[in-house]
């Protein structure tokens, strides 16, 4: 409305002006809001990770194997055959990194008690186990 009123009563170029200084003013105001939230928020992605107990453990992320108990025998698993590549499949395009998604509180309380914040393979408490 202000911009109708000055290009009425003074000129198109005054108003024009005017136009560019407040739309320098919003965007400005915009970049520091921005900035603002960034630094406010940061890039955290992982929640808290705490273990109370004897021989507890806690992990934020992924585990593979999570061992609390006394003598037990682990043996080495097989690796994986690899599928057979089909030379006639073009490879993917990668896909775009999409941000991390955001990782749980994990608390474990207790005696060998486990808590996984991702993805856990195994998890053995017990004493004695063979695997």
């Amino acid at each position: 409305m202000a911009l109708i009123v000055v290009a009425i009563v003074v000129d198109l170029g005054t108003a024009g002006a005017v136009a560019s200084v407040i739309s320098g003013v919003v965007a400005l105001a915009g970049l520091t809001l921005s900035v603002f939230t960034l630094v406010r928020t940061g890039n955290r992605t992982d929640g808290t990770v705490s273990a109370n107990g004897e021989r507890s453990v806690a992990v934020g992320g992924d585990a593979g194997r999570v061992i609390t108990g006394d003598h037990t025998t682990v043996l080495p698993t097989p690796a994986p055959v690899p599928a057979p590549a089909s030379p006639a499949t073009p490879p993917a395009a990668p896909s775009p990194a999409a941000p991390p998604a955001p990782r749980p509180d994990v608390s474990a309380s207790g005696n060998r008690a486990a808590a996984v914040g991702g993805d856990a393979k195994e998890i053995i408490t017990g004493d004695g186990t063979h695997l």
